[in-house]
């Protein structure tokens, strides 16, 4: 599935974000999506290392690792 996203930049910001993926051989498109995905990834690993910080044993650790499963499937 492909969705489309529209954003408003300022025209130096859209220039930028422009120069940088003509030089590294993408579009805007792939650089929304790479940042995009890059954050997705952050908040899932700091999500992670909060349930292992919250974590006091290994029971509770598997016992939390099923519930976040099951809510986020």
């Amino acid at each position: 599935m492909t969705v489309k996203v529209g954003i408003s930049l300022p025209d130096t910001t859209h220039a930028r974000a422009l120069e940088h993926a003509r030089s590294t051989g993408t579009t805007l498109s792939g650089l929304v999506d790479a940042a995009l995905r890059a954050e997705l990834t952050r908040h899932e690993l700091v999500d992670h290392m909060a349930m292992l910080a919250q974590a006091d044993g290994l029971d509770r650790l598997r016992q939390r690792a099923r519930t976040h499963a099951e809510a986020t499937s």
